[in-house]
């Protein structure tokens, strides 16, 4: 299944930069999605992933050729200092330890190159959202602009570009997805519909109000 919505938006945001011959450590890899979509772009770039799950590690060394794929976490990554150009962290910093952000952003840091960039996204916060998102009532946190700013910076980065996509479509497709998967323990329902109306949120120019959309280069 092609890539679409919110994954392609993070791909779009990654491949309006040069990425020819980076290195490039995706954090949170999952089972190397990322990684498949960009090899097949541009061959020359190197990549890592580095995945708290052991099997989509197993899967993702197995399945996806020309990248390493490592088992760890955000909060102490298996990477030595300077490595990276470019380190991404996709919808995995609201996932990390409450209150410890900075650790993990700490972490990218370290393991990035002078003037290295960082992509990232996250939930954005406002009343709609948190309102709409059922899973923010077990934890997932959502964050506004300043916060995620603040943030950054005091882990010596800048923020070179930010916006916001997304909006309605796309959480009411997560709740959609939240109940079926519930009730029929399909583990990955489809609803062409939602899907294509959240998708066209991601794609638009528009500003959005559901998910950041951040690059912030190590200082």
């Amino acid at each position: 299944m092609a890539v679409s919505g919110r994954v392609l938006a993070c791909l779009n945001l990654l491949k309006s930069y040069n990425l020819k011959n980076k290195t490039l450590v995706d954090i949170g890899s999952s089972f190397g999605w990322l990684e498949k979509e960009l090899l097949s772009i541009d061959k020359s770039i190197k990549i890592v992933g580095v995945e708290p799950d052991k099997y989509a590690v197993a899967f993702s060394n197995r399945e996806i050729k020309n990248a390493k794929f490592f088992v760890g976490d955000a909060l102490k990554l298996p990477i030595k200092d300077e490595f990276a150009d470019i380190a991404t962290l996709f919808d995995v910093i609201e996932h990390v330890p409450k209150n410890k952000e900075s650790v993990a952003l700490s972490e990218v840091n370290r393991i990035l190159n002078p003037k290295g960039l960082l992509f990232l996204s996250t939930p954005n916060s406002n009343f709609f959202m948190n309102l709409l998102d059922p899973a923010f009532y077990f934890g997932h946190r959502h964050y506004k602009l300043e916060k995620l700013k603040k943030l950054l910076e005091e882990n010596s980065f800048k923020i070179l570009k930010s916006t916001i996509k997304g909006g309605f479509w796309f959480s009411f497709y997560l709740i959609w997805l939240y109940i079926t998967k519930r009730i029929t323990g399909n583990f990955l329902p489809r609803n062409r519909f939602l899907e294509s109306k959240e998708a066209g949120e991601f794609t638009s120019n528009k500003v959005g109000i559901h998910t950041h959309f951040i690059v912030a280069q190590k200082i």
